[in-house]
């Protein structure tokens, strides 16, 4: 921030710059489930604030300089895709801060190639001084950056965090196996006993929907003629009904208009959950503190059977398993699935297009046979005329 002051007769401009720093305070979830309670309290975001406001007050530079706040709660250090810091090194770049302050390195990021690229080459380039307390690191003292120190205390932090990672994943699997249930969010149909949060009892008018659902099934209904029934009935799709129940949990949804598909009946029919087991480990995070996770075969996965009241019999679930069509499951290869598999969506409603193979393979919109809502065309869109369309596009 720059002022300008006009001073005495003559009126010459007197320049003056304002420095404005920011204070970077992090927290991962995972501290607190390694189990080390003396070192989440050091940690805390409370403790970070005070150390760094100290810190600050005992520095002459930067005791009148304008403070901003960056605070990620419940973050791993290992993804730099957390919001905070995203805005803070956006502003960064865009000039509004000139200084930035953490706790120690780690607080500001556990990956050591990431965090090395940040204080040796992009904040000088930027011009930013960037200051980690605890370590005694400071950018405006020359080399420090490219110290052996530093890169042995970031590399260390990265092992740190890849280990705690390891641990926690651990910890999960084997209470897990204990049959404790590990979702944030209860299935439809169930909701968390309110004694303990890790045991799921049955939603009476949700669990009600899933054994009417199970009971179409066992008469050899497929799964669109149970969504399309669902839709004519005006019953509320889980989304609906766990939003209209005040859960806090968020959906990715192709349009204004939710209803009943056949991927949400095959979910519901698939699930062993409805028997009373507990399944754990269908999917998991592909790289230590990224948020893409992938799906994990099926045999890897943890059940316990017998965890919690099942809404439905082992019998009806059998039965409901024969007259669905044979569950595939491809390999992490991609070998057998088409490249454009789940990557086609109809204009209109917005939803993923089905695949029908054959001799001239095709994709289709499924939306209308399930609903009226939306007004899809009905034609066929030919893979080769994609696959055409798609190479026509690249030579251009």
């Amino acid at each position: 921030m720059i002022n300008a002051e006009r001073s005495g007769a003559a009126g010459a401009c007197t320049v003056s710059t304002r420095l404005t720093a920011a204070m970077y305070l992090r927290i991962s979830s995972e501290d607190s489930d390694a189990g080390n309670s003396a070192k989440t309290e050091s940690d805390s975001i409370a403790n970070q604030r005070s150390l760094l406001s100290a810190f600050i007050s005992r520095t002459p530079e930067l005791e009148s300089a304008d403070i901003l706040e960056f605070c990620d709660d419940g973050w791993s250090g290992k993804n730099f895709e957390r919001p905070a810091v995203r805005e803070m090194l956006e502003q960064a770049r865009n000039g509004n801060i000139q200084c930035i302050l953490v706790k120690d390195l780690s607080r500001f990021g556990r990956d050591y190639l990431e965090v090395g690229n940040y204080i040796s080459r992009i904040f000088p380039f930027l011009g930013i001084r960037f200051i980690a307390v605890n370590d005694h690191f400071d950018s405006s003292r020359g080399l420090e950056a490219d110290s052996l120190e530093t890169s042995f205390k970031t590399l260390f932090h990265d092992i740190y965090s890849r280990d705690i990672s390891r641990k926690v994943r651990e910890a999960k699997r084997f209470r897990a196996e204990r049959g404790e249930f590990m979702g944030s969010f209860a299935p439809y149909g169930y909701v968390k006993d309110p004694k303990d949060k890790k045991h799921l009892m049955p939603d009476p008018e949700a669990a009600e929907v899933v054994r009417c659902i199970f009971r179409m099934a066992g008469e050899k209904r497929d799964s669109t003629e149970i969504a399309r029934t669902l839709n004519a009935g005006c019953v509320p799709t889980p989304m609906q009904y766990k939003e209209a129940a005040g859960c806090s949990r968020t959906w990715l949804c192709a349009g204004e208009h939710n209803f009943w598909t056949k991927e949400t009946v095959n979910t519901i029919l698939r699930d062993e959950r409805y028997i009373g087991t507990n399944v754990f480990g269908r999917r998991m995070c592909d790289e230590i503190g990224k948020n893409h996770q992938v799906s994990v075969p099926r045999a890897e996965w943890i059940r316990v059977p017998g965890c919690h009241e099942g809404v439905v019999t082992e019998q009806e679930f059998a039965l409901a398993q024969e007259n669905l069509r044979e569950y595939r499951e491809y390999s992490k290869n991609g070998s057998g699935k088409r490249l454009f598999q789940k990557k086609v969506r109809c204009g209109v409603c917005g939803h993923i297009m089905y695949y029908f193979s054959g001799k001239k393979p095709y994709y289709v919109c499924n939306t209308p046979r399930v609903t009226d809502v939306f007004d899809c065309p009905g034609e066929r869109l030919m893979e080769k005329d994609l696959h055409d369309a798609v190479l026509d596009g690249l030579r251009t």
